[in-house]
């Protein structure tokens, strides 16, 4: 009886040594995981930010479209200048504080305008988002800014 008590407790104080082990092994991963820091979106592309869709490229009458009823501003040659663009065919263009008025026209897929003692100028114009540009006929470019409605009070 004594050698089945004797093994009663040896068996004991190995389940107990077993368990001990285990449990300091289950502590051990929960410590682990409770010091892992959760997983992150890379800083370039947080999750919670939309993707923005880029601005479309209008050209021609869509471009133009884009422009009846609004203000453009930019630099002529240095100097400030901007133009609001009415539906029935007239432009208002301050140049450095000169107000001038004169009549715009769509020609095929070009904007001509014309000024008093001035000769006729047209232009390709691209509009991308609030960036407009007119191309002359030698290729020489202006690029200005959209602004909603007669922005300069005209």
């Amino acid at each position: 009886m004594t050698k089945k008590i004797f093994l009663l407790a040896v068996t004991a104080i190995a389940l107990a040594a077993t368990s001990a082990q285990a449990e300091t092994g289950r502590a051990a991963d929960i410590l682990l995981a409770q010091q892992t820091p959760p997983a992150t979106p890379p800083a370039d592309k947080p999750a919670d930010k939309p993707v923005e869709k880029p601005a479309e490229k209008l050209t021609g009458m869509a471009a133009w479209a884009a422009l009846v009823g609004n203000t453009v501003v930019g630099k002529i040659e240095g100097k400030e200048f901007a133009d609001y663009y009415l539906a029935d065919g007239t432009v208002k263009s301050l140049v450095d504080s000169q107000l001038a008025t004169g009549k715009w026209s769509l020609e095929g897929d070009k904007i001509c305008f014309v000024y008093p003692d001035e000769p006729k100028e047209c232009y390709a114009m691209e509009v991308v988002g609030e960036d407009a540009t007119f191309t002359d006929n030698a290729g020489a470019g202006i690029r200005a800014k959209v602004m909603k409605g007669n922005a300069k009070n005209f």
